[in-house]
């Protein structure tokens, strides 16, 4: 069925918000390749039902209440970060580590941080809810892109690029993809203090009820009590509670 011609627009307005927190009509218009007229209809029916707000002294637009009730209700009533949170606080308490859950946004290749249990890394890591998570320096995007076939992997990679986080960070796709040989046979992913100096990182992925990979879960610990648990045990104990969540799992909102 074709998509309904004025909702994809709305959408590709709305969607400018997730890297600008406010923008105007031109910089709306050049983005989304619409009409500066289209995008004030929108931005006009958007603000009446206060799903867009307009700054009176700037008369720039930002999200509005509407959408940020809506939005939350959706972030609560995530299956996935539900079913997750005993896990995660279980996980947390017995490592005596920071905990995360990434829900994995297929169409765009992204991986969305959904859910956090707060260890003694927390700060030092300097994540948020809501944020797009690295794919290539994470325990979380490694554990995703292990599942990927080669053309989305490329996809995933191309979009996101390989920037370096820290001096340990792969940037060079061959020595990833070694990588992510070795997450598909041993079942977890790591990260070595590439993400975040002294923070050292493990993972697994979440699969739903079809055997689609939907998510990720991990946790971060200081680099010295990383070496004290071993990988081999962290590991273990990672891909068991990937497979927990995986199997209290039923259908997902995609």
């Amino acid at each position: 069925m074709k998509p309904a011609t004025t909702v994809t627009k709305v959408c590709r307005v709305m969607e400018q918000f997730q890297e600008r927190q406010s923008l105007g009509i031109t910089d709306l218009a050049r983005r989304t390749g619409l009409l500066p007229s289209d995008v004030h209809r929108i931005l006009v029916s958007l603000r009446a039902n206060r799903y867009i707000w307009q700054d009176p002294e700037t008369k720039k637009y930002r999200l509005g209440v509407a959408l940020m009730r809506l939005g939350l209700t959706a972030f609560e009533r995530n299956l996935m970060r539900e079913k997750a949170q005993p896990i995660m606080t279980q996980l947390s308490r017995r490592l005596d580590a920071t905990t995360h859950l990434g829900l994995l946004d297929g169409q765009r290749l992204e991986l969305i941080l959904i859910d956090q249990i707060s260890g003694p890394t927390a700060e030092m890591l300097q994540v948020h809810l809501g944020e797009t998570e690295q794919l290539h320096c994470t325990a979380l995007g490694k554990a995703i892109l292990a599942n990927f076939d080669r053309r989305r992997l490329a996809s995933a990679l191309q979009k996101s690029g390989m920037p370096p986080s820290t001096c340990n960070t792969i940037t060079n796709a061959a020595a990833l993809e070694l990588q992510l040989e070795q997450v598909r046979r041993c079942g977890y992913s790591v990260d070595h203090e590439e993400f975040t100096k002294g923070v050292c990182c493990i993972g697994s992925s979440i699969r739903d009820f079809t055997g689609a990979v939907v998510g990720a879960i991990s946790t971060s610990m200081p680099k010295a009590r990383f070496l004290e648990w071993g990988e081999a045990q962290l590991g273990e104990i990672l891909r068991t509670a990937g497979d927990n969540l995986s199997a209290v799992l039923g259908p997902t909102e995609s």
